[in-house]
């Protein structure tokens, strides 16, 4: 069985004030209920800027893959990528490259050292327009993920600021949402919920980072 690295716990661990470990298996027992039947997409995007989004999304991908569910933790934060870096894997093809080109997604995910566990970087985004998103494309590449993984926790940037976020959300089940604390505003928090909520979607909980 693979184990997983030094550096990798270094990173995962790193600045371990920003979110306690309560939360995320806070988080996970219910996300774990929630997947119990059928294999769900949850989104992990903030309420303001300045969150770790990466840290704690992949810091819960592995609490619940840990659990011994299939978990594809996918990198949907395009103009700031970090994942790869988290878990040692070059940045080639990607999220962007499934959904802009007529790629086979399963090819593009790879392994993690941490068991049941599987990433999917950005991929190259530099030649994609960001406004470029194909809705048709986004639920095919999410529908084939689904086969393989019984969790798509796609990491995604300030919801309100990301109209790629806005658009992603629609082919999840659930999001799952990161606060400051003492600095998100509880207006902003009240505006994020409840543009998620017209979506139809489920806000799961929040995970409140403190640093």
């Amino acid at each position: 069985m693979r184990s997983v690295s030094k550096k990798i716990k270094q990173r995962l661990m790193l600045n371990e004030q920003y979110v306690s470990t309560q939360q995320i298996r806070m988080i996970q027992i219910r996300v774990n209920r929630f997947i119990r039947h059928e294999p769900s997409a949850l989104m992990l995007t903030s309420v303001d800027e300045h969150t770790e989004n990466s840290l704690i999304s992949a810091k819960l991908a592995m609490a619940i893959a840990q659990q011994g569910k299939r978990v594809l933790l996918v990198d949907a934060d395009l103009s700031s990528p970090t994942l790869h870096d988290f878990f040692q894997k070059k940045n080639e093809l990607g999220w962007a490259n499934a959904v802009l080109e007529r790629r086979g997604v399963q090819n593009m995910i790879r392994e993690t050292q941490v068991p049941n566990l599987c990433l999917l970087t950005t991929g190259y985004t530099q030649k994609f327009p960001q406004g470029m998103w194909i809705p048709e494309k986004i639920k095919g590449v999410v529908e084939e993920c689904k086969k393989a993984f019984d969790l798509i926790l796609f990491t995604s940037p300030t919801f309100l600021f990301s109209a790629n976020a806005q658009l992603l959300v629609e082919y999840c089940e659930g999001v799952i949402l990161v606060a400051r604390t003492n600095k998100s505003k509880k207006e902003k928090l009240v505006t994020t919920v409840e543009a998620i909520e017209r979506s139809g979607r489920e806000v799961f909980g929040t995970i409140l980072q403190t640093g």
